[in-house]
């Protein structure tokens, strides 16, 4: 069991060190955390926010795992392989856009009174 928690670690150090997106969607996240401390939110608020980040943060990875697979298994263009990273690459960015929804719908009562 310990050794799955190390290789998800490496897994997670790995991704941080090669996908820009995965570093600047950190830093968003540590800045959220910090505004829930600040703002004192709700048990409920702060799970919400909570899950929301885990997501944009796991569809990130999802996103690099299926990206390098396909690289991997073909140098070549391939229209299917082109449509499959799309998908990914939109189901990434439509987490972020409801992550921002959540972040405007909890956070907005505080700084637009």
């Amino acid at each position: 069991m310990i050794q799955s928690f190390k290789f998800a670690g490496e897994g997670l150090v790995a991704v941080f060190k090669r996908e820009q997106n995965f570093r600047i969607e950190i830093f968003i996240a540590i800045l959220v955390c910090i505004l829930m401390w600040l703002c004192q939110l709700s048990v409920w608020e702060n799970l919400i926010l909570v899950i929301v980040m885990g997501n944009v943060l796991s569809m990130e990875i999802l996103n690099t795992v299926l990206e390098y697979l396909l690289d991997v298994h073909s140098k070549r263009k391939n229209k299917k392989f082109k449509f499959l990273k799309d998908a990914m690459a939109g189901a990434v960015v439509l987490n972020v856009i409801v992550a921002v929804i959540v972040g405007i719908v909890i956070f907005g009562r505080y700084f637009f009174k």
